[in-house]
């Protein structure tokens, strides 16, 4: 069996805030001991202090977590400015932590040492990976495959990027009582566990397909040989700019939408070159996508669904985590909080939920039929239970 207890905050002081969450996670613990823990939380409070009381309380306990765009939980739905502590325990689910530090100096051993230490704490084969990765030090898609490669084909990886609440100053990162920037941290689910997990997005497709001929990293110069911020204007006029709500489609083999890549809004008029949130690669395929705020919640309602639809034959989920792009809350606004409504409507109101609003997300492609993927503007839906 494995127990998620939720507790969730809008205080500001920190002796509020965590007899808020203790007296929440403990209704649900009934007095067994946690093995870890996730903490989401917004910009600007005593991250340290928070982390120091947690451990405090539960001195052997694994935490791991980051700042957030935005939290969300069964115990208080979609907050903008709050403190979310989730606590797992299970007498079948070895539930391990690692960190990788100075991702930005090595990619490669950063993750893998992250790895490599959750998966030594650990008897059983792993069954599923959350990253809560920084943000704007280095290559988000970087991090995304060193994981994949020290984890292996086989092991499930989800996650989404930590945030600032669109400062894009700085992100951090918790590691048990460490605040931490450039850093990987990473918890792992080994032995009998159960998942399902979906990515979607609601954007469409609009215009005709081009290739990209020259880029560099997050940074498109050429498609189709001619400058990047044509592309765009040929189809949307003249004086169109490339914004946050008309992301690029990057296609699969069957032209379908693969996984989004949206604009920082930072382009070159001299060059017509433009900046991105997420890699390219020369030969990528893409296309322009545009979506109202409906399509967006019909997105979040397909991954939901699909999520759900596919969970093992025979259980049930026992807890729900979600990531959401900070971008689909930019753009949805006073109706962001309708992401976790639908959570509700699709799953039920029972389950413990939790999750957070993100720099890009981490989940298999938005078709299903490849690996992990690093993702701009999708819903990420992760279900999960004990065998």
């Amino acid at each position: 069996m494995l127990k998620v207890a939720v507790g969730h905050s809008e205080q500001v002081d920190v002796e509020d805030i965590l007899e808020e969450i203790f007296e929440q996670c403990e209704e649900t613990l009934e007095g067994e001991a946690p093995q870890a823990g996730i903490v989401f939380a917004a910009v600007d409070l005593e991250y340290q202090e928070i982390l120091s009381g947690i451990r405090n309380k539960w001195p052997d306990l694994q935490l791991v977590g980051c700042t957030t765009d935005g939290e969300s939980s069964s115990r208080l739905g979609f907050v903008d400015d709050s403190v979310t502590l989730t606590l797992l325990c299970s007498d079948t689910i070895e539930i391990t932590t690692g960190i990788g530090r100075g991702v930005s100096q090595d990619v490669e051993k950063a993750t893998s040492e992250a790895v490599e230490q959750a998966r030594n704490a650990a008897t059983l084969e792993p069954g599923l990976c959350v990253i809560t990765p920084a943000s704007m030090t280095v290559s988000s898609e970087a991090i995304v495959n060193g994981v994949k490669q020290a984890l292996g084909p086989d092991t499930p990886l989800y996650g989404a990027n930590a945030g600032d609440q669109w400062q894009f100053v700085e992100t951090f990162q918790f590691f048990n009582d460490e605040v931490l920037s450039d850093a990987v941290p990473l918890i792992m689910f080994s032995g009998p566990i159960s998942i399902s997990g979906a990515v979607q997005s609601g954007w469409k497709t609009i215009g005709s397909i081009g290739t990209v001929t020259k880029a560099e990293g997050n940074v498109v110069f050429e498609i189709d040989e001619q400058p990047a911020l044509d592309f765009y204007r040929n189809l949307l006029g003249p004086d169109a700019t490339p914004t946050g709500d008309r992301p690029l489609a990057i296609l699969d083999a069957n032209k379908e939408i693969n996984r989004l890549r949206a604009s920082i809004e930072a382009y070159d008029p001299e060059t017509g070159s433009i900046t991105f949130f997420g890699d390219f690669s020369v030969g990528d395929q893409v296309q322009v996508t545009v979506a109202n705020r409906n399509e967006i919640l019909d997105g979040t309602r397909a991954s939901v669904r699909m999520a759900r639809d596919s969970f093992p034959d025979g259980q049930a989920p026992e807890a729900v985590m979600f990531f959401s792009c900070s971008g689909r809350k930019l753009l949805l606004g006073t109706r962001t909080g309708e992401e976790y409504d639908i959570l509700k409507e699709e799953i039920g109101a029972d389950l413990p939920m939790f999750g957070f609003y993100g720099y890009g997300e981490i989940g298999p492609s938005i078709t299903g039929e490849s690996g992990c993927e690093f993702h701009n503007e999708t819903f990420v839906t992760v279900l999960i239970g004990s065998q």
